[in-house]
């Protein structure tokens, strides 16, 4: 029997859900072959949703959707369109009177409350299924995978949200079409960047722009607890490119700082509203609890090489030089140089900015605040370099174009 959802389950900007679609989200990025990467994102949807059933379509042309993965657990389905395609998982020709095809057209979620009560499509599929494997088809969730340049590159179908108490079947609510849009994102970056490989890298730059439209997504997910949603992320991602190449890193290490920077306080997700935006100075504890974005962040980002940048500045961007840093003590070389020249990118876009506690400071004055925590703070050459950069102008024109 349909039952409704409770209405007590997590919200749209519970921090612990968000957190973890942006995890999930984040081993995608990882995956440099299809068949797995759309397994992931089969198991991750259902995760989420607690469906029964989930099938991902992708969109091979104009004409149909291509049947590539269902995955069933009351029946023990587990098919790939890559082995073989049977009656039970046919492509879905693009006509708007199909569900599948309706939300690939339309970019746009579809939420069926009952398959069997309900004339807004023809469920003729769905109904041969459940009369060929003895299954009912009751609630469905149907959802676009959407590109940062809302290219649809796919359709997620999941069926029979189940009750985690009782087993029973129930609707999908609207937090699932939240969350499975957002996952979908992440989803269609993945398999474009895999695409995209797979095409035998023919252009290296388009791979950089895909895996870099990934990790800005994240990073501005993790930046929309603040209200400097995006900007504060490019004012560090440019400093930090000016501040690496002034101090002579080749235009490849530029490239990889300019990229990884911007993921250096993604795990600010974990960290509870009440502290984030607390308009005070911290307690102790809650400083603690700060603290933690830095281990959090680095376990986000996935451990493969792409990242490896990314993790070291996310983890470690709060180191000082004298050793008194956190999270764990580092000093002087010790830090991870791209961490270092973070940091005082970081503490300048800080300390120029508007916060719940402090309003911003003057730019001449964040600059002499540089000056004198070199040494101990940060890494005197790169606060000569940084200085030399002020001097050129070039400090000023970034902090002009990006200030709020």
């Amino acid at each position: 029997m349909l039952k409704e959802r409770r209405k007590n389950q997590p919200g749209f900007h519970d921090a612990q859900t968000v957190k973890l679609v942006l995890e999930l989200g984040a081993s995608f990025a990882g995956e440099e072959k299809l068949e797995p990467l759309l397994e992931k994102i089969v198991d991750h949807c259902q995760l989420l949703t607690n469906a029964d059933g989930c099938t991902l379509y992708l969109k091979a042309n104009e004409d149909f959707l291509s049947f590539s993965i269902v995955k069933n657990r009351s029946l023990n389905v587990s098919v790939s369109g890559m082995d073989v395609i049977t009656a039970s998982y046919p492509n879905v020709p693009m006509n708007p009177s199909f569900i599948s095809a309706y939300a690939a057209i339309n970019n746009k979620t579809v939420n069926i409350p009952d398959v069997y009560k309900s004339d807004e499509f023809d469920f003729t599929g769905p109904k041969k299924f459940d009369d060929l494997n003895g299954y009912r088809c009751v609630s469905m969730l149907v959802s676009p995978l959407t590109s940062l340049e809302r290219e649809v590159v796919g359709v997620i179908q999941l069926v029979n949200a189940m009750d985690e108490e009782t087993g029973e079947v129930i609707s999908f609510e609207n937090n699932h079409e939240f969350l499975v849009n957002s996952l979908g994102n992440y989803a269609a970056i993945a398999i474009n960047n895999v695409w995209l490989a797979e095409k035998a890298r023919k252009s290296t730059v388009l791979l950089k722009e895909a895996n870099f439209d990934a990790i800005f997504s994240l990073a501005v997910a993790a930046e929309a607890k603040d209200d400097d949603t995006g900007d504060h992320v490019r004012r560090i991602q440019y400093y930090s490119s000016a501040l690496a190449r002034k101090i002579g890193m080749s235009d490849e290490e530029v490239e990889i700082i300019s990229i990884s920077s911007i993921m250096h306080d993604v795990g600010k997700i974990s960290v509870p509203d009440s502290i984030l935006r607390k308009p005070g100075k911290l307690t102790d504890e809650e400083f603690d609890i700060m603290k933690n974005h830095t281990h959090h962040g680095m376990k986000i980002l996935p451990a493969k090489p792409f990242f490896k940048t990314a993790r070291d500045i996310a983890r470690n961007h709060h180191e000082k030089w004298d050793g008194s840093g956190y999270p764990d003590g580092l000093a002087g070389e010790g830090i991870p140089l791209a961490a270092r020249v973070v940091a005082v990118a970081d503490v300048f876009d800080a300390l120029t900015s508007r916060r719940p506690y402090k309003e911003p400071w003057p730019f001449q004055k964040a600059t002499d605040e540089l000056i004198k925590c070199k040494g101990k703070h940060f890494d005197p050459s790169l606060v000569d370099a940084w200085v030399s950069l002020t001097e050129e102008g070039v400090i000023r024109e970034i902090y002009d174009q990006w200030k709020k």
